[in-house]
């Protein structure tokens, strides 16, 4: 009897205990579910998910356009670029800039494709956002994030007045894969199968309505225990055992 009945009450009582202790008896269940699940994560990402390259151009926000001259910077400028960061960062994916740097870079992709590999994200609390492209080959990932850096700064200066986008960083040919990563699948599929075995070995659990000792018995009924039936086993096995050696002497 895996569970406690309070019979006045109508609660149902857990006992933590026993029930971490079908976890442990049962861990052969966990080996099982852990196991296979883990390799088939892995094989199937292995197998079937396409790896792709990530290329990425820096771009610095300056607050003033690229044909003024100036002699210094102030921190006003600063503090002004850095808020224009976000805003530089969507402008890259418009469609208006997108469709003009496809033109000018003859770029064989459309605008949904094409910003659809693109992922922008400032670098720190500076003034530099970064223009990532993600694409199954690595030459066209970093073939259009160069096009993007080649074309959108000035397509960006023609919309903010009084600003300009400089490219700090070209993109570079990717050799690592960005994505998947094979660790965190295998990782998912071992805890896909850790929860798996937690929810067989507690459902057995709790359909385990034998009854083991008088406290189980007493759990269910309000009727007192008036005896035991003793165990044979144990006595006939010490019998024997005791038989033994007394025949050996």
């Amino acid at each position: 009897m895996n569970e406690t009945n309070n019979v006045r009450t109508g609660e149902v009582e857990i006992d933590v205990r026993k029930l971490l202790l079908a976890y442990l008896r049962r861990w052969w269940i966990f080996v099982l579910c852990v196991v296979p699940l883990a390799c088939l994560a892995l094989l199937y990402t292995v197998k079937f998910v396409t790896p792709t390259y990530s290329a990425s151009v820096t771009m610095y926000v300056n607050n003033i356009r690229s044909d003024q001259d100036i002699q210094y910077i102030s921190n006003t400028n600063l503090t002004t670029a850095q808020m224009l960061v976000d805003t530089y960062a969507r402008i890259v994916t418009s469609r208006t800039v997108l469709n003009a740097v496809i033109e000018k870079e003859n770029l064989d992709c459309t605008y949904n494709q094409l910003v659809n590999m693109i992922i922008t994200s400032q670098v720190g609390e500076t003034a530099i956002f970064r223009v990532t492209v993600i694409h199954p080959d690595p030459e066209k990932a970093a073939e259009y994030a160069n096009a993007i850096a080649h074309s959108a700064p000035a397509e960006i200066e023609a919309f903010v007045e009084g600003s300009s986008t400089k490219v700090l960083d070209t993109a570079q040919v990717p050799t690592s894969i960005y994505s998947p990563n094979y660790r965190r699948a295998f990782g998912f599929g071992a805890l896909a199968g850790f929860v798996l075995a937690l929810i067989i070995i507690t459902a057995m659990f709790f359909m385990d309505v034998k009854i083991r000792t008088e406290q189980d018995l007493a759990a269910i009924s309000t009727l007192p225990v008036i005896g035991q039936i003793p165990d044979f086993t144990q006595e006939q096995r010490s019998g024997k055992g005791g038989s033994r050696r007394r025949e050996s002497k």
